[in-house]
């Protein structure tokens, strides 16, 4: 598998761990829902923070 193959897909299980964990302590801590604004407002910051990830990631030399 190439590696920037690899750095993204690090990136894409990052940036979903946070959003899961943002999204249970915001349920946890007000008892609402966090659909739709706050699960939809992660899913457009998800594309951003994944390639934000990969392009800043350090470089390997294989």
């Amino acid at each position: 598998m190439p590696h920037e193959l690899e750095e993204f897909l690090a990136a894409l299980v990052a940036t979903s761990c946070v959003a899961a964990l943002t999204a249970f302590v915001y349920w946890w801590v007000t008892g609402l829902s966090p659909w739709p604004g706050l699960i939809l407002a992660e899913v457009v910051g998800f594309g951003w923070g994944a390639m934000l990830l990969a392009i800043t990631s350090p470089r390997r030399s294989d």
